[in-house]
């Protein structure tokens, strides 16, 4: 387990699967990617210093693209709640 960072499942249901894929279609993110990220052996999470209750995530999915997931504690998981591609064309 790497210092710091959440193992807990990461929770889904279909408010979060639509947020992530359907309201923000122009980011092309997919749930699966978003569980890349967010089970990333190099992932890097954080407080996010911004809103309480919420945490950061830093990581890569299976093709090596770099997100940022914002999620929620929830029934004992990770209820992620936000996705965006890091750096230039989502590299």
């Amino acid at each position: 387990m790497l210092d710091n960072v959440d193992d807990r499942p990461v929770i889904w249901d279909r408010a979060n699967r639509k947020h992530i894929e359907k309201d923000h279609p122009e980011r092309g993110i997919t749930v699966a990617e978003v569980e890349d990220a967010m089970t990333d052996s190099t992932r890097e999470e954080v407080p996010d210093r911004k809103r309480e209750g919420y945490w950061l995530v830093r990581g890569r999915t299976a093709a090596g693209r770099r997100l940022l997931v914002a999620w929620v504690e929830y029934r004992n998981g990770r209820y992620p709640v936000h996705a965006h591609v890091i750096g230039r064309r989502g590299k």
